[in-house]
């Protein structure tokens, strides 16, 4: 999959016009951790309840990147085990407890060497680990992914797309299809084949497949998101109101219950 048209780098705002910059994994935690946002915490508050998940994520994101990064006939002879233990805490601290701890581990090697088991058939990846940026000039913003794993099985003509996260939650996957389906589109001019989000401690996989009705759908939900998503400005001058903070979540309910009705979502 050619890059060219990805627009890395690109100043803010060239053209002249308010442009806007929608970063990932900052929707993620605002969608996870609305409170943080609307009455901001003590940061050692914070700091105790999102440490452990961090901590794994990290262990995670960068276990499936050094696994996908070695040759296929290599990675048949490696555990995945072998690659988080590289990363996993060495400390139970910011888990709930020493059994807390071990579970998750027991419970994250299990999935990731399942995962892997179903996923032999995939060869070389087209994105791997990597954080990726381009303009949406019809909503004058930009967006900006860290795709975890992108690839092009054979006789696909467009791109399966895998995120690994380590504790689901509805509104992250539904802001992350949203997100993936447009930015493939205006990237490289077509939508994915798949989006496969893994959610490694509850041992389930969502599948999504976009289509043209679909995009629609995601434009419009990017669109109320980039008004809503609090920008650097906002926060010092307080103009990033309460009511537009939960306007996120209105919409993210709103349009997983309207999926309901479709039959776009594999689980």
């Amino acid at each position: 999959m050619s890059k060219q048209h990805v627009q890395a780098g690109v100043p803010l705002g060239v053209s002249g016009t308010s442009t806007r910059l929608l970063e990932d994994y900052k929707l993620e935690e605002m969608l996870r951790s609305p409170h943080r946002f609307i009455r901001p915490e003590p940061e050692i508050t914070q700091t105790s309840q999102l440490l452990w998940r961090h901590r794994v994520q990290y262990a995670v994101s960068h276990a499936v990147n050094a696994f996908y990064s070695m040759d296929p006939d290599v990675r048949k002879e490696v555990p995945v085990q072998y690659m988080l233990e590289k990363w996993w805490p060495k400390k139970t601290t910011g888990f709930d407890s020493v059994l807390h701890y071990w579970e998750v581990k027991n419970k994250v090697i299990d999935e990731l060497s399942r995962i892997i088991r179903t996923n032999e058939d995939l060869q070389h990846p087209s994105i791997l680990f990597e954080q990726w940026k381009t303009e949406i000039p019809s909503l004058s913003m930009e967006l900006s992914m860290i795709f975890h794993a992108a690839w092009q099985p054979e006789g696909w003509d467009s791109l399966l797309i895998q995120k690994y996260m380590v504790v689901y939650d509805p509104n992250v996957v539904e802001a992350f299809q949203h997100m993936a389906s447009v930015f493939c589109y205006e990237a490289f001019g077509k939508l994915p084949g798949m989006i496969e989000v893994y959610c490694l401690l509850e041992g389930r996989k969502v599948r999504f497949m976009p289509g043209r009705q679909s995009l629609a759908r995601s434009m419009d939900f990017i669109h109320l998101i980039r008004d809503s998503v609090p920008q650097a400005e906002d926060v010092e001058s307080d103009q990033f109101s309460a009511r537009d903070k939960a306007r996120i979540h209105e919409e993210a309910d709103r349009r997983r219950n309207e999926l309901d009705t479709k039959k776009t979502w594999l689980m």
